[in-house]
This record gives structure tokens, C-alpha cells and sequence, in this order.
């Protein structure tokens, strides 16, 4: 996956307590999301590069730098799976 990705313009969010739900309005698919993936797709949606997102998720939520980037990796790679992010 690319360095930098950003959110399809196809797709719907919304921020829900715990998480949020994507919705691919070209397929008409409805994603779930958990309190990390949500804040990853909030990132996202400022535009930071996967160097961003990793520092922003360790800090903000207290985690080991391994564990990070291996939970925003299959994020990532999940959301570019199913076509809700594009590289930049």
C-alpha cells in the first residue's frame, strides 16, 4: 500500500461512541469500525502519511510503536481491500 492514502470520496462516515461506520456508497456495503480504526480514519481525513498516523496513534493511545503499526497496517490494508481509501 502506499505511503499516503486518503479516504474514497464514495464513502459515507460517521463517528459513533466506541467506533464508526463507513458506508461505500458505490456498492452499498456498511463497515464497522473500532475506536482505533476510526481514529485511523480520522487521520486519514487530515491528510497524514503512514509516519503520521503511527506517531499519532502511539501517543494518543499509549501503545508500543510494534503494535501500532501492525494494528494500523491491517487497517490499512483492510480499507484498501475493500476500496474505501485511495493512495495519493
Amino acid at each position: 500500500m502506499a505511503d499516503r492514502v486518503k479516504p474514497a470520496p464514495d464513502v459515507l462516515a460517521r463517528r459513533l461512541p466506541g467506533g464508526a461506520v463507513l458506508v461505500h456508497m458505490r456498492t452499498n456495503r456498511i463497515f464497522e469500525l473500532n475506536e482505533t480504526g476510526a481514529r485511523i480514519w480520522e487521520l486519514l481525513s487530515e491528510g497524514l502519511d503512514r509516519q503520521g498516523l503511527l506517531n499519532r496513534l502511539v501517543e494518543e493511545f499509549d501503545v508500543d510503536s510494534d503494535r501500532a503499526a501492525a494494528e494500523m497496517g491491517a487497517v490499512l490494508d483492510q480499507l484498501g481491500r475493500e476500496g474505501l481509501v485511495n493512495a495519493i
